[in-house]
């Protein structure tokens, strides 16, 4: 759901009229930010809200096992230096943090207690200030794919995720639309059919990145008119959520530079460990500290 992010900022170039209006359709959200200190850094999260639905959605997506509150299905870091070439990270949404401080938690749950409780997480726990923050919810990608007439994905076998919503019986290529590609995204226990029989995907990947990259990539190839994305952006900037200093400046610098890190190389995933269980935790490890070491600040030092 990260992906709408693309979608909603890199139109607002196009015209600054029409930018200003579209900033103003992102609801603002209260939040006190560290700052990074130089340059800037971006915490683009994707929410699970079911509560911001409404209508069909409302009902499509109630989850009696669901709690209420949100918590972030992604997080993306989008670190913007002074110079050098913007970097796009995803951190697990299940990295435990805040042992340190008695105060452990998956960090995707942190949203739960409001932006301000995962920003303050981002900076006491993991050593990163950001200076701006944007939310989307699943209506975001939802409308995002279907303005641009779906993604297309492929499968080896036929897969499912019940959980997820996620039905592609037959293997081979898939045309989805918006609940389809929210779907593809969110599947963190997909099955495919093997011999008859449906077993977990041992190559499925737990942060969500690889399939959030794959629309992220499609989502931008369509946007290749001004009037396309603009369109895309109109529809989809009220489901974003932004930190009430992201202007009209900061949208421009955050569009450029999403742009130019997807291009260049897509989402990098901070590595971590993963556990077994059937509610997943992941540790950090020594290369996790060496990915998240250029995102750290002096003034969030955990």
């Amino acid at each position: 759901m990260g992906t709408v992010l693309l979608v909603a900022l890199t139109a607002v170039s196009a015209v600054v009229g029409d930018g200003l209006l579209l900033v103003h359709r992102m609801p603002a959200i209260s939040v006190d930010v560290p700052g990074s200190g130089d340059g800037a850094t971006y915490l683009l999260l994707a929410s699970d809200s079911r509560e911001r639905l409404d209508g069909p959605d409302s009902r499509l997506y109630r989850d009696s096992a669901q709690a209420t509150g949100e918590r972030a299905d992604l997080v993306l870091v989008l670190r913007v230096p002074k110079r050098g070439r913007p970097r796009l990270l995803s951190i697990p949404r299940d990295l435990y943090v805040g042992a340190d401080r008695q105060k452990a938690h998956r960090l995707g749950l942190a949203l739960h207690d409001g932006p301000q409780a995962i920003v303050d997480s981002m900076c006491q726990d993991l050593g990163i200030g950001v200076d701006h923050v944007v939310i989307a919810d699943f209506r975001a990608l939802i409308d995002a794919v279907d303005r641009t007439g779906g993604v297309d994905v492929h499968t080896d076998a036929p897969m499912r995720d019940r959980q997820a919503r996620l039905a592609l019986p037959t293997a081979g290529r898939h045309r989805l639309d918006g609940r389809g590609a929210l779907a593809w995204v969110r599947s963190r226990h997909p099955e495919v059919q093997l011999n008859g029989r449906w077993v977990p995907d041992p190559a499925s990947d737990p942060t969500r990145t690889d399939h959030a990259a794959q629309v992220l990539s499609q989502l931008r190839q369509r946007l290749v008119s001004p009037a396309s994305a603009q369109q895309a952006a109109w529809t989809v900037a009220p489901r974003l959520r932004r930190d009430e200093g992201l202007g009209l400046t900061e949208v421009l610098t955050l569009a450029t530079a999403l742009r130019t890190a997807t291009v260049a190389g897509s989402v990098t995933t901070v590595p971590v460990r993963f556990t077994h269980t059937e509610v997943p935790f992941a540790f950090p490890t020594a290369a996790s500290q060496q990915a998240l070491a250029p995102l750290r600040t002096a003034r969030c030092a955990p």
